[in-house]
């Protein structure tokens, strides 16, 4: 489970019984386009003692209905993908990273069915990933998450510790030895930042979100020209 996912199943589940506000398309609509640089930081301590850390980084691009999100790579490593793509090799057995590491294209229609899209630019194919699927390319399952970057159901349910900055709420929730503070960006309609961490200091986990300069051409747009295959094709 990526850091993402863990920090918002743990926001889950403060909310489990909560209404989320973007059941629909007309929910959508209600955020503005936003192009975000999303940093994720998860630091734990061991009972060894041991610090261990990691950092890694998205680019999310949202419309209406429409969320692209893609890991951001050093030159080497996006070579490498690319060279393993290009021979074929992008499979289930080969590597998870491969998969959570590809390109999520993420829409949703009227009706509120999510199609879940991986990106294999080098093969220049969008392979549907189906419902059992979605763990093994980083997708949680939840729209909401994915396209505010934390559920607005949960804001009701927090502490509201008032303003955070300018245009910025900041909330706030203990679970057990957990809290989790949350900065909402009233205006433009997305978590900037989300923070959990333990009360002994050994566990802290973070995603912070700043916008960035719109891309001349929206990535799905070359996209949409590929080739279609599913998710089992990569099961080979």
């Amino acid at each position: 489970m990526t850091a993402a996912a863990k920090l918002q199943a743990l926001l889950a589940a403060t909310v489990l019984a909560a209404v989320p506000l973007a059941a629909g398309a007309a929910g959508d609509a209600q955020a503005p386009d936003q192009n975000l640089r999303i940093q994720h930081h998860v630091l734990s301590i061991g009972k060894d003692g041991v610090q261990r850390e990691s950092r890694y980084a998205d680019r999310m691009f949202r419309r209406v209905g429409t969320v692209w999100i893609e890991r951001e790579l050093p030159a080497a490593l996006r070579a490498d993908h690319e060279h393993e793509a290009r021979d074929a090799k992008v499979h289930i057995g080969h590597a998870h990273a491969d998969n959570t590491a590809a390109p999520l294209w993420l829409r949703r229609d009227a009706s509120g069915k999510v199609e879940v899209g991986m990106v294999l630019r080098a093969q220049r194919k969008l392979i549907e990933v189906d419902a059992a699927n979605y763990g093994n390319v980083g997708y949680g399952g939840s729209w909401a998450p994915a396209y505010w970057l934390v559920d607005p159901a949960v804001l009701p349910r927090m502490k509201s510790l008032g303003a955070a900055g300018p245009g910025v709420q900041r909330y706030e929730q203990q679970q057990g030895e957990s809290t989790v503070r949350i900065d909402w960006d009233v205006a433009g309609r997305y978590a900037r930042r989300i923070e959990q961490r333990n009360a002994h200091g050994t566990s802290l986990n973070t995603m912070t979100a700043m916008p960035i300069a719109a891309p001349k051409t929206l990535p799905w747009q070359a996209v949409e020209a590929y080739e279609r295959g599913d998710y089992s094709d990569l099961l080979d």
